[in-house]
């Protein structure tokens, strides 16, 4: 395929996934994350790279924002919120931190393909972005649901989307504009 045809064919998949998203869910999601008096994000691989950027934003609206597993993150406690992003939502390493958090009194915020994963069961509330992909297809030997994007590629554009979308809700709750925000941003670059 050339190039346009390719950029399409990531419209099309991600829009059909964002489509889906059900608008309920989306402002459940933004209430958790402003009732909670720190946000830590845990995700693996891109996902983990996609979190990383969401915790750089909220971190810059003026939220305390942390990544699992970096070298200065707190411990968790009773009340803070734990937002996970797993496509498969089988992650073993996922799902063993998020039980973990939640011993210790963390509410979790799932985002994932299915509700039915068991990610999105461990989960206080789960926001669905059922998206294409071959990698859950085939590890549950769906050959049907192919994407032709490799990997989860449409989810983990969708959750990059429905993430930058749910950052430009909270700045806006929180009354922080691009002058606000910038003030925030690193200055040692």
């Amino acid at each position: 395929m050339r190039f346009s045809e390719w950029v399409q064919c990531v419209f099309d998949e991600t829009s059909t996934t964002l489509a889906s998203v059900q608008e309920e869910t989306v402002e459940e999601a933004t209430a958790m994350i402003l009732a909670a008096p720190r946000i830590f994000v845990l995700g693996l691989g891109r996902s983990g790279l996609i979190l990383r950027m969401f915790a750089m934003r909220l971190m810059q609206i003026g939220l305390r924002a942390y990544v699992v597993g970096d070298a200065t993150t707190p411990a968790i406690e009773v009340g803070d919120l734990l937002i996970v992003l797993s496509g498969s939502g089988r992650t073993e390493t996922i799902l063993l931190l998020t039980r973990k958090a939640k011993e210790f009194g963390a509410r979790v915020l799932a985002i994932t393909t299915d509700p039915e994963t068991p990610l999105a069961a461990l989960a206080d509330r789960s926001l669905i972005l059922p998206a294409i992909s071959p990698k859950v297809a085939l590890s549950e030997g769906d050959a049907a649901a192919r994407s032709r994007l490799p990997l989860a590629d449409a989810f983990e554009q969708a959750a990059s989307i429905c993430l930058l979308c749910i950052g430009a809700m909270l700045a806006a709750q929180c009354g922080q504009d691009n002058v606000a925000m910038m003030q925030r941003h690193a200055n040692l670059e």
